[in-house]
Parts: C-alpha cells; sequence; structure tokens
C-alpha cells in the first residue's frame, strides 16, 4: 500500500477538522496507511475502521469515517488502531486520477478544459496494488465529487470532495 495517496488541499489553516482514535479488526497487518480514507463497518457504536476497498465509497452504502493520519496498528492476532481526521463538508482532497489523460494532463500539457469538463462528475475510488486513485465515470450513486483545480498549479493530480450521502457522520 502507498502511504499519503490523498491530502487535504483545502481549507490551509487551522480549521481542520479534530482527529480521532479508532479500533482496526485484527486478521492483518497495518492494512491502512496515513493519507487513505477509513470506513466504518457498522453504523453506531459498533463496528471498527476498516481500509477503503477499490470502487467505493457508494452514497448510503460505504461510509467514510475521514483520513488517516497514521498507519495502523493491527496485527493478525491483535486489534490495533488507527488516527483519523474526522470528515467535514468544506474539505477538498487532493489526489492522483487512474487515467490522468482523462482529466486533461499529459507528460507534455495541461488541458484546463478537459479537467473542467469533469468538474461536479461523481466518481469512484480505484484501489490497485494499494495505490488510491480517482477514476473518471460519473455515476449517480457514486461518493466522491470533482472540484475545480488549476491544472497548471497542481499537474497530473485532481480536487475532489466527498458527497454527504457517503459520510459516516451525515
Amino acid at each position: 500500500m502507498a502511504k499519503n495517496d490523498f491530502s487535504v488541499l483545502y481549507p490551509t489553516d487551522n480549521n481542520l477538522p479534530p482527529t480521532h482514535i479508532y479500533p482496526v479488526m485484527s486478521g492483518t497487518t497495518s492494512s491502512i496507511n496515513a493519507g487513505e480514507f477509513v470506513l466504518k463497518t457498522a453504523l453506531g457504536a459498533a463496528g471498527f475502521a476498516k481500509a477503503l476497498a477499490t470502487n467505493k465509497p457508494v452514497v448510503a452504502t460505504d461510509y467514510v469515517i475521514g483520513l488517516a493520519m497514521s498507519t495502523s496498528t493491527e496485527t493478525t492476532t491483535a486489534t490495533g488502531y488507527v488516527e483519523v481526521m474526522e470528515m467535514s463538508p468544506n474539505l477538498v482532497y487532493l489526489g492522483n486520477p487512474k487515467v490522468v489523460a482523462t482529466f486533461g494532463q499529459t507528460a507534455c500539457s495541461q488541458s484546463q478544459t478537459t479537467y473542467n469538463n469533469l468538474e461536479g462528475s461523481r466518481v469512484l475510488i480505484d484501489v490497485t496494488s494499494g495505490v488510491h486513485t480517482l477514476l473518471a465515470a460519473d455515476g449517480a450513486t457514486y461518493g466522491v465529487v470533482i472540484e475545480h483545480l488549476d491544472v497548471t498549479q497542481f499537474p497530473g493530480k485532481a480536487a475532489f470532495s466527498l458527497r454527504a450521502g457517503a459520510l459516516y457522520k451525515a
């Protein structure tokens, strides 16, 4: 798994949400890395934090707690913990597209128009070999929304937020 696949684009001041410690079920080792989204296995007080799987989050099915700020500490035999920055409606994240050219960006040029045409698209996060990237296909129940970004300032990146229906505390 890759660390820091995603980061907060804005706000960049001291208005970031608080962090909390969540339990992670045993059975794997360090399944969540810093910079990855964390889901809750069940709503309410019960349940454990778990790593985001591929083609997630889906609105009203997957509930994102927030962004991992640490690597989880579970082992194959013992429950562990992970520090998570809680979700907030005003957070916009920065990440890598699965196919950079689909977002109007290549090694040689950036097309703001192509990127702008994706703004507002509801997409999913792909997880391949532990690397988290953004897909481009739009779907009514997809939990990630592409936000505006100046591609000349952030070449090869995409800005996004999470829909309220995919948030644990929505």
